[in-house]
């Protein structure tokens, strides 16, 4: 995994994510939160039941400038989805 592919293309990694979020089903973004903000990248080495390496992308929800969930996908180096998680 060449981390300066991934540093130089960030901002790409945070627009699949929210790619992602919108198309969770039953989850109205207008409704639910007002803002996503990109918090962060990380490269997950090991996990018990996520497939690694990986590349891990955390936004963060809010509402009314309050922190309400975190949302995180994993993919693969090809930008290929690995799994997710909303977290309230």
């Amino acid at each position: 995994m060449d981390l300066n592919i991934i540093i130089e293309n960030k901002n790409d990694y945070y627009k699949l994510a929210t790619h992602y979020l919108k198309k969770i089903e039953g989850i109205e973004l207008e409704a639910d939160f007002d803002e996503i903000i990109p918090k962060s990248i990380s490269i997950l080495l090991d996990h018990d039941f996520i497939p690694a390496p990986c590349i891990e992308i955390r936004l963060e929800l809010l509402k009314d400038q309050k922190t309400i969930s975190d949302y995180f996908l994993y993919v693969d180096e090809n930008k290929e989805f690995v799994d997710e998680f909303l977290i309230a």
